[in-house]
């Protein structure tokens, strides 16, 4: 772990990541900050996570990624002298954009190699005024009883990279920080909008960043205009319910209907009414299926899954769903295949599934 404060001078700076003796995870830090530096790049290549399809790498303006880092740094009122902590991969947009914020607005970055608990290594007495963590980060930062402490003296906390399931929303009014959901991918170059998920502010809807539009299309997708971000109209594969000019709820992916016997049902719907009542981490798919076109299958991550288990399911099924949104089928593998940022990779999962 180390500092660098971002309020110092350019030789300053250059000069602390000069060090080549340094561990190996911080080689792609000094030189995304080496680069970042150097006014004569104007453009930088991120890799997107391919947890919804093949990962390709993109390209983004300095103009545009300053524009995206300085409207998240407005939202949260961040100010010279603010420490903000690196947990996640500076080769992946989220540790890149936290870069650019401590880098625009002369925040103390408080370096950490990456891992599934950033908080082990550090000191409780640390004070950290904004981080961001995965899913998975903050569901095992929370089990551990030593770091656990350490969440709630973080003042702002933004969480991204997957869904917050349902589990971690309740866990989450137990800690101080206050804690928000992004909505963002690579190609909106971080969020576009956050939600509150504690506190007695916490919402159901995500809030646009200032100068974000939002809108529908025939598939009920959402498309976003965002012209400080890029000069093209985004159109995503998320279906959403457009509350007002500026809010929205994520209700799932258009690649993850599941048409079954002529009834289009949602994966990410029927994950969210079964998750207060299944304990292991589980997703919801379409399995190919002769007559009905697809079937609806529950894919649970356990060892312990018997037969005589079935008939729990199934009443689970039948209480909490609707007809055409239980699973026909239950199927279990010992460990989900998962994506560098660790977001479930449902493909590739399914893909073990089906050879084993």
């Amino acid at each position: 772990m180390f500092i660098i404060d971002f309020s110092v001078s350019k030789a300053d700076i250059l000069s602390i990541i000069s060090k080549r003796d340094a561990p190996s995870w911080t080689i792609p830090l000094f030189d995304f900050i080496n680069s970042w530096l150097d006014d004569s790049v104007t453009h930088f290549t991120v890799q997107t996570s391919g947890s919804t399809g093949t990962p390709k790498q993109i390209q983004h303006s300095r103009e545009a990624m300053t524009a995206s880092a300085s409207r998240t740094c407005d939202f949260f009122q961040f100010k010279q002298g603010d420490t903000a902590l690196l947990a996640l991969p500076s080769t992946h947009i989220g540790g890149k954009m936290m870069i650019v914020r401590s880098i625009i607005r002369s925040l103390k970055l408080i370096c950490t190699e990456p891992r599934s608990n950033p908080l082990a290594q550090l000191d409780s007495n640390i004070q950290i005024d904004f981080a961001a963590f995965t899913p998975m980060q903050m569901t095992l930062m929370m089990d551990d009883a030593s770091t656990l402490p350490k969440l709630s003296k973080i003042k702002k906390i933004i969480l991204g990279g997957g869904e917050v399931s349902f589990p971690l929303r309740q866990r989450l009014q137990g800690i101080d920080a206050a804690v928000y959901e992004t909505y963002g991918m690579t190609e909106t170059i971080s969020h576009i909008a956050l939600k509150k998920l504690n506190g007695t502010d916490r919402s159901d809807n995500f809030t646009t960043l200032e100068g974000v539009k939002i809108a529908l299309d025939s598939r009920a997708c959402l498309m976003i205009e965002a012209p400080h971000l890029s000069s093209s109209l985004l159109i995503t594969n998320d279906i959403v319910r457009i509350v007002s000019d500026i809010e929205f709820q994520w209700l799932g992916r258009y690649d993850n209907i599941i048409n079954t016997g002529g009834i289009k049902v949602s994966a990410e719907e029927i994950e969210r009414k079964l998750q207060p009542h299944i304990k292991d981490n589980f997703f919801i798919t379409g399995l190919p299926d002769d007559k009905l076109g697809q079937r609806v299958t529950l894919i649970l991550e356990t060892f312990r899954y018997h037969k005589q288990d079935e008939s729990i399911y199934i009443d689970l099924f039948n209480t909490y769903l609707d007809k055409f949104e239980r699973p026909r089928k239950v199927l279990t593998i010992d460990k989900f295949s998962y994506t560098e940022n660790g977001k479930i990779n449902k493909p590739e999962t399914i893909k073990k599934l089906t050879q084993s």
